[in-house]
C-alpha cells in the first residue's frame, strides 16, 4: 500500500521539528516507510523523541510515530509505527 501527499511535518510534542515537502508512505511486509523532501528542520528538535509524522490524508489529519529517522541533505527517510488515533 502506498499513500502520498505534498506537505507534512515532524512534531516533537507541539513543536515543529521539521517541515516536509512531497512525501510517500509505503507499507511492505508490515513495515511503514516514509520518504520525503525536507524543506527545513530544527537540528535539536528533530533529534528528540518521541517524534510524530503529521500529514493530511483524505481530508483528515493523520499522525504516525517515528521509530527510526535518517536525514541526508534534503532527503528524509523514516520507519513509522502505527497510525495514531
Amino acid at each position: 500500500m502506498t499513500i502520498s501527499g505534498v506537505t507534512g511535518s515532524l512534531k516533537w510534542s507541539y513543536h515543529e521539528a521539521g517541515l516536509l515537502g512531497a512525501w510517500t508512505v509505503t507499507t511492505a511486509e508490515g513495515v511503514r516507510t516514509l520518504s520525503a523532501t525536507l524543506i527545513k528542520s530544527d537540528a535539536y528538535r528533530v533529534s528528540q523523541r518521541p517524534l510524530v509524522f503529521v500529514a493530511s490524508v483524505a481530508h483528515a489529519v493523520r499522525r504516525w510515530s517515528v521509530s527510526e529517522l535518517q536525514i541526508q541533505g534534503a532527503s528524509l527517510t523514516a520507519v513509522l509505527g502505527p497510525m495514531e488515533k
